[in-house]
């Protein structure tokens, strides 16, 4: 099954890491490799692909392969909507450990559809392993945690550039806090900053509609509101001096309203 989902971002993502819980994850023994082939495929081959000038074979390696990969085969169960499943886990993998992958996929209705192979240089495998298995982790049980929060503003301050219409896309990884914002006057912002229990120190710059640029500090600190929700209490001095207060509430952990 191939999805058309319209999401933001974070969205994307918090799905897709459900859809890696979701799905069986096989890291195949051994490494493989691609070799040319002519009459009946290997019966060992796991994938065929043919160009111009004949077939090619995703099979075990030799000692002797020129290229070895290591493989994973990822199982999807039936109905699940995995679109830009591939992007996103080729550009994590890339970011965090600088290996490309390929991908094959195929189809088998017996056991839910789609299934892919995940190829990666037989050198990166236990790194890149080591990453799909920290994406099927499950979601932090840390009351303050920001990772895929969507936050929404609730209250500003007349210094403020933020609005009703901004919306933050945050992510949190080992305490390790940034933030997409826009919306509103703002074209684009960002943050980065450190979160120590319910206290998250950032810096942040952003563009306005009109092509300006400012930065500036914030402090912010996690609360709650009367009816439970989680709120960002945000203190900010631009860096001409000027400051304010900014209140955000949480409006889901990768759900946007």
């Amino acid at each position: 099954m191939v999805s058309i989902s319209q999401e933001l971002p974070i969205e994307s993502e918090a799905r897709l890491r459900q859809v890696l819980r979701d799905t069986d994850i096989e890291h195949l023994p051994g490494d493989w490799c691609f070799r040319r082939f002519t009459g009946a495929p290997p019966p060992e081959a796991l994938a065929t692909v043919r160009d111009a000038d004949g077939w090619c074979a995703l099979t075990p390696a030799d000692g002797g392969a020129a290229e070895p990969f290591g493989l994973t085969l990822s199982t999807f169960p039936p109905g699940i909507d995995n679109s830009g499943y591939i992007g996103w886990v080729s550009t994590t993998v890339k970011e965090r450990t600088g290996s490309g992958v390929f991908v094959v996929c195929g189809d088998n209705p017996r056991r839910g559809g789609v299934f892919d192979y995940l190829g990666y240089p037989a050198k990166a495998a236990d790194a890149v392993r080591a990453v799909l298995d920290d994406l099927r982790r499950p979601p932090s049980e840390d009351g303050a945690d920001l990772d895929l929060r969507v936050f929404e503003v609730a209250e500003t301050s007349g210094a403020s550039a933020v609005s009703a219409d901004t919306r933050f896309e945050f992510r949190e990884r080992d305490g390790r806090v940034e933030a997409r914002y826009s919306g509103g006057t703002v074209d684009q912002g960002f943050l980065v900053g450190r979160r120590e229990d319910g206290r998250v120190s950032t810096a942040y710059t952003q563009m306005d509609t009109a092509g300006h640029a400012r930065t500036g500090t914030a402090v912010m600190r996690l609360t709650g509101d009367a009816d439970g929700g989680l709120l960002l209490v945000e203190d900010f001095t631009w860096s001409d001096g000027t400051a304010g207060r900014n209140v955000l509430r949480a409006v889901g952990r990768g759900r946007a309203r």
